[in-house]
Formats: structure tokens, sequence, C-alpha cells
């Protein structure tokens, strides 16, 4: 029999709770679309002198990132509802650290961005490797938070390997990841983060790679494509199209 919380309230489980999340995924939907339509509506009034601001930007940023994370767990719940087809890699890739444009651009050139060679395809859905790098991008800052020196990071779009996969590594000089956390990182509900951390990212993001062929994992030291100044490195595989690859 499962507990029920202090307040009395019984926890949502089984079918309960299978149609709690997509009903949650929907409702915050809807004002997100209509945040969308409120902001087009500004910059068309006011043009230049609102895009053009600093301020608008991070704002435009955020609304994109929470479509796309909303968009991530639909694609979890209901994966036949956008077919996994070939898809440029790079250019995702780049989408992704733009919706983190934010919080990157303080790195300056602590920050590098590799997208490899051009042509490079992958096959899945794009919006799961954007929701994959984001959240190993957004990982990777926090850990920066507090290192000591001058830490980097780096996001490299590596060329397709002996299978045609090609791999996204995200490697950075943060805090880094202890013995025990690394048995537990992609557990559902484990976190590293006491105050902010909900466990989800890094399992949702392994489960969405997961379901068209790729992973998401720690890279292990002997890596030889590891960067050698990397304290901490993860690395998500993109399956090959079965035409090849590379164009």
């Amino acid at each position: 029999m499962s507990r029920k919380p202090a307040d009395g309230a019984a926890p949502l489980e089984g079918l309960d709770a299978e149609l709690f999340a997509p009903g949650l995924l929907h409702e915050l939907r809807q004002p997100l679309m209509g945040a969308d339509a409120a902001a087009t509506l500004l910059e068309r009034s006011l043009g230049a002198s609102l895009t053009g601001a600093e301020d608008w930007r991070l704002l435009r940023g955020q609304l994109a990132r929470l479509a796309e994370i909303v968009g991530g767990f639909e694609d979890l719940l209901r994966p036949a509802a956008t077919p996994p087809a070939p898809f440029a890699v790079g250019p995702t890739v780049r989408r992704a650290v733009e919706l983190l444009a934010h919080r990157l651009r303080p790195l300056g050139s602590r920050f590098a961005l590799e997208l490899g060679p051009g042509g490079l395809e992958g096959f899945g859905r794009p919006a799961a490797l954007v929701h994959a790098a984001t959240n190993l991008v957004a990982n990777a800052l926090d850990a920066l938070d507090g290192a000591p020196g001058a830490p980097r990071l780096e996001v490299r779009v590596l060329g397709a390997r002996g299978d045609g996969s090609v791999e996204v590594r995200v490697s950075d000089e943060g805090a880094g990841v202890s013995l025990e956390a690394r048995e537990r990182i992609f557990e559902p509900r484990f976190t590293t983060k006491a105050l902010s951390g909900t466990g989800l990212g890094l399992y949702v993001a392994r489960r969405l790679m997961a379901q068209n062929g790729g992973q998401v994992y720690l890279v292990s030291e002997e890596d030889p494509a590891r960067v050698p100044w990397a304290v901490t490195e993860f690395c998500v595989t993109v399956p090959a199209p079965a035409d090849g690859g590379a164009r």
C-alpha cells in the first residue's frame, strides 16, 4: 500500500499518472502559445526597438526553451506523433546551443562550438537531440558555477564512426561527477542539485534518444576522442540514416 503525503492527498499512480502527464503538457502548451502570439504582436508593433534589445532576446530564448521542453516530453509520451527521419546534425546542435545563448555568452572565448564536417546526417527526431544537447549543456554550465580559474565548455560534433553514427560531445572543466553519482545519474529522480534539480533531465534525454537507436552516456577517461582538459564529458550518439549518413 502506498503512503499518503502529510496533507492527506494520495500520490498519482498507475492510470491516473498516465493521464495526468499528457494533460499537464497540454495545459502548459496553451499559455506558451498565447505568450508566443503576444510576443509576435509586440514585435510587429515595436519592430527593431524591441527585437534588438538584449532583454527581449532573453525572453524569446526562454519561451523557445520552454517549448522545446514541452515538446520533448510530448515526444517521450507519444513517440508515434513525430516519425523519425534523416536530419542534419550540425544545424540541430547549433539550435540547441542558441537556446542557451544567454548563459553561454558570458563565457566568451571559454566556450567553443565545433560542428564538424558539413553534411553529417543522423536518423531520428531532431527535437530529441535538441532536448538531449540542451540538457547536457545546461548541466555543464551549472557545473562551471563556482569552479576555480577560468573553466571551459566545449560542444563538438564528431564525424561518422565506423557504424555511420554521429557523436555530439559536451565537455566541461566544472565540478565533475562523483564516483557515487556516476552509478546513478541516469536514474529517474536522482539529482545532485538539491535545490533546483528534478532528476529527470538525463533520464528523459536518454529515453528520447533510445527511441530511435541513439545513446547518451558519460565518457570514460580512457576514451581517445575525449578532450584532454575535460573534467566531465558526455556523449550523445545519433544513429546513421539507412542510406549512409554524410552527403
